[in-house]
């Protein structure tokens, strides 16, 4: 796969799929050669975890395959389990997670393995197939691949044990925030053209499908151009190098290795593929600082506490409560923060942000030092506003509500109505151009603060209101009980909002400490650790949640922060569904918002 994204890249940037010099590199030195600058990006796709995020001088593409590592044994082993490794002599890749990883799961089982440790993945499995090591532990998509190489194939076991969890991306160069929206918007352009079924037998008749293809194709629109490549640079990577489907059936055998968390997420069966719109506005209402010279992290530890970006007017994400008291769902991304840098949830101040823009320009001109106000990771923010985005932290979608004794469903319904939208946003963008493709007349009633936009629909002013559901349903949340079921979404929503907080480009230090505390609400709800249970889970023996907490282990310090820093931020807000049912109080919790080992989209990278 990683042979094929690269060619993707060269097909964005120069229309070739072979304008690419591939330089070998030894295991373990794919991270020194991207950070040196000797090769310009590295397709070696390494796990991307914390540690390595924060100590290696490099920063990491979206996600390209979500691996676990396994472990190869014989069939005629009779070994069917890791607790039947015991004194095994277990193969391992140098300068990776594997060693680590088995180190860990035989920590938990309570045996003891012999561990060697190989140069390459040919010395490995030559070994392993001249009867030298008893099994192989790596990747599965890796032992998927290699197995029909061994001499005797028909004898391969790979255990039903996931030993540890190896979200694959490209290593993109430190502080090249430039090249890397491009590397991230070539890389989510296969998993787009999946969801809208396009491939690459079939791409041209999609040339004049809807406006959203038309723009994701170069048809229309200058995505290409904010990126500063062609605007048909999607076409001609489908055209060239496929689509996702196209891209995984090539490199594995799907009956050996299932798609499983390489499915598309929210497209049954569900997985965890997913890629932010092709969309957005380069609208930008005040002029943005170069700034890049700063160190974010190095001022806020200085300065002794976090500026952050939020919202007052929104319930459940940023609200001011009668005694002046901020609450709310991004609020406490913000105290989390707070928690995490100086062991103190209240060493924040919290900037308000009245209209949509500012959470971009705020950012990128040193307002504040993040934004945790709902905003839409789009492929025009990520290239012309001067920031950056952390992790997803709501798969969110926007809605269409209208009173349910009109009846109304449908954009169609609303023609010669009036529907309110925030200005300067994703909603009203994507209202406009759907609106506009359907022609459909309507007036959008566009204006700065939502708060005002639901009284006006309340008080009969308005036909309908559009936005983000958590926004919508924030606002349904200050309504008598018996007044909330008075309104109701249209069956289909107009589009996708995946919203995350915003941080200053060129800040890669920053970045990662905003993506570790992210992450760190997701890592806490999956290893079962809550504001309540924390504290005693530094007892626990297992060394994942050990590292997790600080009681061993760097982390923490390798991003600049104390060891403790997840245990700080957990103690101070809880984890991702403690933050959830808190602030959007009797509001049914999405099936999907639980980790992906219970079948949902949420997922953190590994922190060590």
């Amino acid at each position: 796969m990683g042979i094929d994204y690269s060619r993707a890249l060269a097909t964005a940037l120069f229309d070739n799929p072979n304008a690419v010099e591939f330089v070998v590199v030894e295991a373990g030195e794919d991270f020194n050669s991207v950070a040196s600058g000797t090769v310009d990006i590295a397709a070696t796709l390494p796990t991307h975890s914390v540690l390595r995020d924060a100590t290696l001088g490099v920063d990491f593409s979206p996600t390209v395959f979500f691996d676990t590592q396994g472990v190869l044994v014989r069939g005629d082993s009779g070994i069917n389990s890791v607790e039947q490794l015991q004194e095994t002599t277990v193969g391992v890749l140098t300068g990776t997670r594997s060693q680590q990883n088995l180190e860990d799961a035989a920590q938990r089982a309570g045996i003891t393995l012999n561990i060697q440790t190989f140069s390459s993945q040919d010395n490995l499995f030559a070994a392993y197939d001249a009867g030298e090591i008893g099994a192989v532990s790596i990747n599965r998509g890796v032992l998927s691949n290699r197995i029909p190489t061994l001499s005797n194939p028909g004898n391969q076991v790979i255990l039903e044990e996931n030993i540890g969890k190896e979200p694959l991306a490209f290593i993109v160069p430190e502080n090249e925030s430039e090249f890397a929206d491009v590397v991230r918007w070539v890389v989510n352009a296969p998993i787009q053209a999946e969801f809208f079924g396009i491939n690459s037998q079939n791409v041209n008749e999609f040339l004049d499908g809807n406006s959203d293809i038309k723009r994701f194709l170069g048809v229309s629109g200058n995505l290409g151009e904010s990126l500063g490549i062609d605007n048909d640079f999607a076409l001609n990577i489908i055209q060239q190098v496929g689509n996702y489907e196209e891209i995984y059936n090539r490199n594995f055998d799907e009956t050996a290795l299932p798609r499983n968390l390489n499915e598309l997420m929210f497209v049954e069966p569900g997985g965890l593929v997913y890629y932010p719109p092709f969309s957005g506005s380069d609208q930008v209402s005040v002029p943005l600082v170069d700034n890049d010279n700063r160190n974010v992290l190095e001022e806020v530890l200085d300065r002794g506490f976090v500026r952050v970006g939020v919202r007052n007017d929104a319930q459940g994400l940023g609200f001011a409560e009668e005694n002046g008291n901020l609450s709310g769902f991004d609020v406490d991304f913000g105290r989390a923060l707070a928690a995490s840098l100086f062991g103190d949830p209240n060493a924040v101040e919290f900037v308000i942000q009245t209209t949509g823009s500012q959470r971009f320009s705020d950012v990128a001109n040193g307002v504040v030092d993040v934004t945790s106000r709902n905003a839409t990771h789009n492929l025009k923010r990520d290239a012309l506003l001067g920031v950056d985005f952390a992790p997803i932290n709501t798969y969110d979608a926007q809605f269409v509500v209208t009173p349910t004794v009109s009846g109304i469903t449908t954009l169609e319904q609303l023609a010669g109505g009036r529907i309110g939208v925030t200005a300067g946003t994703t909603s009203e963008t994507r209202l406009r151009e759907q609106l506009s493709a359907a022609g459909i007349n309507a007036e959008v009633v566009a204006l700065d603060n939502f708060q005002t936009i639901f009284d006006s629909y309340i008080n009969g002013e308005l036909d309908a209101i559009t936005g983000d559901g958590g926004l919508i349903i924030s606002s349904l949340l200050t309504l008598p009980v018996e007044q909330r079921s008075q309104h109701q979404p249209f069956p289909e929503v107009l589009g996708e909002e995946p919203l995350a907080m915003v941080v200053d480009e060129n800040q890669s230090e920053w970045k990662d400490v905003v993506s570790g505390v992210t992450y760190a609400v997701y890592e806490a709800f999956e290893l079962g650790l809550t504001s309540e249970n924390v504290t005693a889970e530094l007892e626990s023996s297992d060394p994942v949640v050990r590292r997790f907490l600080g009681v061993e282990g760097n982390i923490g310090e390798s991003l600049g922060l104390p060891n403790d820093f997840a245990l700080n931020a957990i103690s101070a807000v809880g984890n991702y569904s403690e933050m959830a049912e808190r602030n959007f109080p009797g509001i049914p919790f999405d099936p999907g918002s639980v980790p992906y080992t219970e079948g949902g989209f949420l997922f953190s990278v590994p922190f060590a």
